[in-house]
């Protein structure tokens, strides 16, 4: 399809049709699913996260947060093009993230010892906090009210229950098995009154009492009917639940049983059930309430279930074991970019040529000039570097980051334009008008900018 007609056809949609998508994780792939609900079709794929575990979104539809367990960092994604296009270094390797019902703080939990809670800032897009709890945590939430945050760790048994606004803990419980997904229902006022938790070994759910933290009530999943085996293959018996928006139902996934339960609230009764695909490892809602998008880990499927017929509509096929799973909610103006045209640039960007080409020149010294490291490792815009230690050059890790902030800067379908190219070079060679860095390169003979420009793919 050629790029008029992609917009054409995006123009003709109708505005609701791009106002929710439901955003799957591959947990063992390196792309995230993006699902349109309206047509229970993949509508993007986000690529080069590798073994992505949770995933969130921005209230205001800009950015989509998921986090990335091969470089322990929680990447940024942009809704529209669906790339990534930041990556935030965390304390430790990540597991499952929230979001701040204001949207500026993202929250994630560190899956390994002593357990913490990161907490990333969504307008630096840095972490700017690690808040110490008991134990690895593997999910974290936010409470309906938006006061508080609420971590789970598996090892310690430990719920902890952390101030929003303070970000310090506030009061914790420990649980006899370890902490898997929860879900929470609200009181008429909007406050916190029960929290839903999954347990290790356990097909079922403990509730627990917000007000006086303590366990009031167990449920066991109902046994499994004569002939049907229980699936047993990876996983917690019991992983994944939600809350309907109208505090009504809960939903409950089971690995066990191979289906979702739905039971009634407040009263906790059983109204039925429906078989999903192997392994439900994680459900979201639709705002609605009324569609419930279940991740089937071993049958590399979502499945779409109405929720008041408990009815199976379909399955949709996405990557490798699917498990967390978010709906997130854009504006109602959203549209998606349009692909890039096709160039031989893009070819060309090359990661190896870059290291060795074009990297070096931001961390040498030129005469009279700042180095561009010592700017741009703290500058909150298109072009970020990252942090150089002293005495020594960039990662591997950190210059792959660097290289992805630098191909932002290439004009794939006109090289010569490219504000890499044009924003340091002075402005009697061709260069822009202004550059708080100043005048890097006075000509277009300058050597280091003959190599930055024979990377972007401008012809001599």
């Amino acid at each position: 399809m050629t790029r008029s007609k992609y917009l054409a056809f995006l123009l003709a949609l109708p505005l609701a049709a791009s106002t929710v998508r439901i955003i799957q994780t591959n947990s063992a792939g390196d792309d995230v699913s993006v699902i349109d609900p309206a047509t229970n079709k993949v509508v993007g794929t986000i690529k080069g996260i590798e073994v992505n575990h949770g995933a969130t979104a921005a209230p205001d539809g800009s950015h989509y947060y998921i986090s990335n367990e091969e470089r322990s960092t929680l990447d940024v994604v942009d809704t529209r093009t669906l790339e990534v296009i930041r990556r935030v270094p965390l304390s430790g390797h990540p597991n499952n993230v929230s979001i701040s019902k204001d949207g500026r703080r993202v929250y994630v939990g560190i899956a390994v010892p002593p357990g913490a809670v990161d907490v990333v800032d969504t307008a630096s897009l840095e972490k700017v906090k690690s808040i110490p709890v008991k134990g690895p945590v593997h999910n974290t939430y936010v409470t309906p009210d938006g006061n508080y945050v609420v971590s789970g760790s598996i090892p310690s048994h430990v719920i902890t229950v952390i101030d929003q606004k303070t970000e310090e803990p506030v009061w914790s419980l420990q649980m006899d098995l370890g902490i898997r997904p929860m879900a929470f229902l609200a009181n008429p006022d909007g406050s916190t009154k029960w929290i839903f938790v999954q347990l290790s070994g356990f097909n079922g759910f403990a509730v627990v009492d917000f007000a006086t933290h303590k366990e009031i009530n167990r449920i066991k999943l109902p046994e499994l009917p004569p002939g049907k085996a229980p699936f047993r293959e990876g996983g917690n018996e019991s992983h994944g639940m939600a809350v309907t928006s109208d505090g009504k139902t809960l939903v409950v996934n089971s690995r066990l049983n191979t289906a979702i339960y739905f039971y009634s609230l407040p009263d906790l009764k059983v109204i039925g059930s429906t078989e999903v695909g192997r392994s439900p490892d994680w459900v979201t809602l639709t705002p609605d309430g009324r569609t419930a998008y279940v991740a089937n880990a071993a049958s590399n499927s979502v499945s779409v279930v109405d929720i008041p017929s408990m009815k199976e509509l379909t399955r949709i096929p996405v990557g490798e074991v699917p498990k967390r799973n978010v709906t997130a909610v854009l504006p109602a103006d959203w549209r998606p970019s349009a692909p890039p045209e096709p160039t031989h640039v893009a070819s060309i960007l090359d990661y190896e040529t870059y290291k060795k080409m074009v990297e070096p020149i931001f961390y040498t010294k030129r005469a009279g000039h700042a180095r561009c490291v010592a700017c741009h490792s703290a500058a909150n815009n298109a072009f970020r570097l990252q942090p150089l230690p002293e005495g020594a050059t960039w990662t591997d890790e950190q210059s792959h980051m660097n290289f992805e902030s630098v191909k932002r800067l290439v004009n794939a379908s006109n090289p010569e334009k490219s504000r890499l190219l044009l924003h340091p070079l002075a402005h009697e060679a061709g260069g822009d008008d202004f550059h708080s860095g100043g005048r890097q390169f006075l000509s277009k003979n300058d050597p280091d900018w003959k190599a930055m420009a024979s990377w972007a793919g401008v012809q001599e």
